[in-house]
Parts: C-alpha cells; structure tokens; sequence
C-alpha cells in the first residue's frame, strides 16, 4: 500500500502542478528549453495511460498477473506498443533530466560534474533499451523453439481476452479523453483570466524610453519576454 500511494500520489501531484503551471503563466512566450519541458510534461500522461491499464488496471479488475515476461511480450510482439514503451522512457528521462540541470545548474559544485551527470543521463536510457532489446530477441528465441511457450505464458498470467480486452482499451481511451479535456479546461480557464487581467494594466518603462503596458499582475521578467 504504502508504495502504490508514493507512485500514484507522485503521478497525480505532477498533473496537478504540471495543469496548474499552465493556468499560473500569464503569456505562452518563453525560452525554447522551458517549452520543451512543458511539452515533454504533458506529453508522458498520454504515453503512460496504455501501460497503466494493461498493468494496474488489468491486474486490479481481471485479476491478470503482469509479469515482467508477460509485459516484454507484449511490447515486443506488438511494435506499436514497443514504440510508444520506448518514447515513453526517452521523453520522461528526458524531461527529468532537464528539471535536473536548470535546479542545480545555480550550485557551485554543478558545473565540475556536469560531464559526468550528461553521461550518466545518456548512457542510462540507452543501457535500459537495450536491455528491452536483448529480453526481446530471448523471447523471440523462446517462440521459435517451444511455439506452444507463448500460450503457455498468457495462461499463466491470466491474459484478458475478447470482451475484457475490448474493455481495457475503452478505459484507455477514455483516459486519453479525460487528460484531453482536462487540458482543454485549464487552457480556457487561463484565457479567461488573462482577458480579466488585460483590463488592468500597469506601465513598465526601459532605459532609452522604451515602454510597455502589461496586465497587472505579470512579472517583470513575463513582460520583458
């Protein structure tokens, strides 16, 4: 219980803060890195939903025991779902990575290891994919020398079939859905507070004369920008 709660409060904290700096920014211009982790941010919701369903969801509902032979199996024979793993694993390791650097890079010891924190953070993804790859081709090995191990592995684990599968890919739909509409809402809910702001607007001046009027409540370095 108590690790579900830490992995599944983290997953559902990092949403929040993830909407909830959206809505909090008062214009969409900043530097292309800062873009890069929103993006990749919100990006990793809509790669994850297939795998928590066809792992938490599938094992809390049908009571399927999602082995890791079973889950390697799985995303090796069906590429598309290999695919998305892959991205996943790139795209959330990179967005860490980039939260990692612009909080430390302040310290004064960071830049000292910085080569070896940019190797750490290659070689690790790249030695875990790797790692898919090589499980992928045993599995591969395995199939062509006993063709009746792969039915023997979805029987062990309880593998969902035709209505309960059908259903799990319901449920991932209306996932995706969910994050979509939740994202559209926070968008609408920051336009409508910037379109509030705009009618009260403060004047920044600049040396050489130059001057802004920028909605209240913006920063100095959101009006710069």
């Amino acid at each position: 219980p108590v690790p579900t709660a830490a992995l599944y409060g983290s997953l559902i904290v990092h949403l929040s803060l993830a909407f909830y700096s959206l809505y909090q920014r008062q214009h969409l211009r900043m530097p292309l890195w800062e873009a890069l982790q929103l993006v990749l941010g919100l990006t990793i919701p809509l790669l994850l939903g297939a795998h928590l369903v066809g792992t938490r969801v599938a094992h809390e509902w049908f009571n399927v025991r999602d082995s890791y032979t079973l889950i390697v199996l799985a995303l090796w024979l069906t590429p598309e779902n290999g695919f998305r793993q892959i991205l996943l694993v790139i795209v959330a390791w990179t967005h860490g990575c980039i939260g990692l650097h612009f909080w430390l890079r302040l310290r004064s010891w960071y830049p000292r290891i910085v080569p070896i924190f940019l190797a750490l953070a290659t070689l690790l993804p790249v030695l875990a994919l790797l790692g898919y790859v090589q499980a992928g081709r045993e599995i591969s090995d395995r199939i062509a020398r006993r063709p009746d191990w792969f039915d023997r592995v979805l029987a062990a684990a309880n593998a969902p079939r035709g209505h309960d599968r059908e259903l799990l890919r319901l449920v991932q739909d209306r996932l995706l859905l969910g994050f979509a509409g939740t994202l559209g809402f926070m968008l609408l809910l920051r336009a409508a507070r910037y379109a509030r702001a705009r009618r009260n607007r403060i004047r920044i001046t600049y040396p050489g004369g130059v001057e802004i009027a920028v909605p209240r409540g913006m920063t100095v370095l959101e009006a710069s920008r």
